[in-house]
């Protein structure tokens, strides 16, 4: 009898979560992807930089020539780490985005001809949003750096946001 007092709420419970229409946050696991691209400007120009991509649970941290002059030869790409994303960053990446309309946020700095391009995509299955900053940066984006950051190594290089001036 007392088995029946608690398998009746449960089952209660998850029959109306699942014909409610709520999401199962399982699902937003599926097809998460998230880049981040930087791309080095002025001195910069044409030296590696870091690259990180992340497709469902599982991300790649590389160092790469994002840009180069016509007829330059490429640099070979360097894989720096390998590994597993937690599902709990995928929420906290979620939650931070999940309130913006827009599917596009471009700042720039134009005070500043050197620095760099930043390009932060972020594809959930309900939500594509960009981040192009050109020296210059945003506080969602920052926030998502951050995450991103904790996968990375201490020797290896961080993955960063201009900030110069952009401070309020």
């Amino acid at each position: 009898m007392a088995a029946k007092k608690i398998i009746y709420p449960v089952f209660g419970f998850l029959a109306i979560f699942l014909f409610s229409g709520l999401k199962n946050p399982l699902t937003d696991y599926k097809n998460f992807q998230i880049g981040y691209v930087s791309a080095g400007l002025g001195s910069q120009f044409t030296s590696m930089q870091p690259v990180f991509y992340v497709n469902n649970l599982k991300f790649v941290y590389t160092s790469e020539q994002t840009t180069l002059y016509k007829n330059q030869k490429v640099k070979r790409p360097d894989t720096l780490q390998v590994g597993k994303f937690r599902r709990s960053s995928v929420d906290s990446i979620i939650r931070l985005i999940k309130d913006i309309k827009d599917t596009l946020i471009y700042r720039t700095n134009v005070h500043v001809s050197s620095g760099g391009i930043h390009r932060i995509y972020i594809q959930t299955p309900s939500q594509k949003l960009e981040f192009n900053l050109h020296n210059a940066s945003h506080p969602t984006a920052q926030k998502i750096v951050a995450i991103l950051n904790t996968y990375i190594p201490d020797q290896d290089k961080k993955l960063w946001l201009f900030d110069f001036l952009d401070k309020k």
